[in-house]
């Protein structure tokens, strides 16, 4: 290699290390609601809601949001707080009493003052930032109580095994994920997606004949059925009450059946069990 190549070479690793370096040093993204939300003291927030269940909730609700059963309006909707600076038209509003003279002056210090305006601009703030919040799952079960439940009067492994089909799914999903694959047996693949053949309705169809045909349910109606063979190839025969006879075989029927015996707790249970099945 020339000087000259080296020279480059050179400068290009050190120019992509310094592009490596100054992404390493950037801190993460913080969307900017929650930055918006974080800006509010949590102590003057937690006080401020305290002496405005104390002294407004009555009538405007302990929220502020007011509603059936209660007199007073929506103030997360008021435009005297939308457009209020660190509670001085919200002070000045609370000193000098109701314009309509139905309430008297409220007795509140300056420092509740600020906290009940400092809970309530938080409180438009959350609302305002709904649509930014991301949902986290927080694993509640108890593992060894799920793996009990597994063994025993859950009967899941008459079908399933740790070691077998259930290897390594902790690894594979999440906890919402697992909770759905506990009460269904399966996710689906959305609109229009066919089933696994290892967990799609199966038919065997009898015709007047004798004749038995079996396959994967494709339709089943009072008028007609469909399978799809062995082989890809889809029949359909016309239905007269119970003419031709079908017999249907699921294999998620087991997962169905036990969603009306499950428990809150045995499913966060099973699902925390899952989750150690790396």
């Amino acid at each position: 290699m020339s000087h000259r190549r080296a020279r480059l070479a050179a400068a290009f690793f050190s120019f992509s290390a310094g592009i490596v370096l100054a992404a390493a040093a950037q801190p993460p993204r913080i969307e900017p609601g929650v930055e918006r939300l974080r800006a509010f003291d949590p102590a003057a927030v937690d006080r401020g809601r305290s002496v405005f269940a104390n002294k407004c909730g009555a009538c405007h609700r302990a929220n502020a949001r007011g509603g059936q059963g209660f007199s007073g309006p929506d103030l997360l909707r008021s435009v005297l707080v939308l457009q209020d600076a660190g509670g001085k038209e919200i002070g000045a509003y609370l000193q000098t009493g109701h314009p309509d003279k139905t309430k008297p002056p409220i007795a509140l210090t300056p420092a509740e003052i600020s906290d009940i305006a400092t809970f309530l601009h938080r409180e438009i703030t959350f609302a305002a930032e709904r649509s930014n919040y991301q949902l986290q799952y927080a694993m509640t079960g108890n593992a060894a109580a799920g793996e009990a439940y597994f063994k025993g009067a859950g009967g899941c492994a008459r079908c399933h095994s740790p070691a077998g089909d259930l290897k390594g799914i902790g690894a594979r999903n999440d906890g919402p994920r697992l909770q759905a694959l506990i009460v269904f047996g399966t996710i689906s693949g959305g609109r229009g997606a066919e089933p696994s053949p290892r967990i799609a309705r199966r038919a065997t169809v009898t015709l007047p004949s004798g004749e038995t045909v079996s396959g994967i349910l494709v339709r089943l109606t009072d008028f007609d059925v469909t399978i799809r063979n062995d082989a890809g190839r889809t029949l359909t025969w016309l239905r007269s009450g119970s003419t031709p006879r079908v017999q249907v075989t699921d294999p998620l029927q087991g997962h169905v059946d036990l969603m009306a015996e499950y428990s809150d707790a045995d499913i966060h249970n099973l699902a925390a069990y899952l989750a150690t099945l790396k």
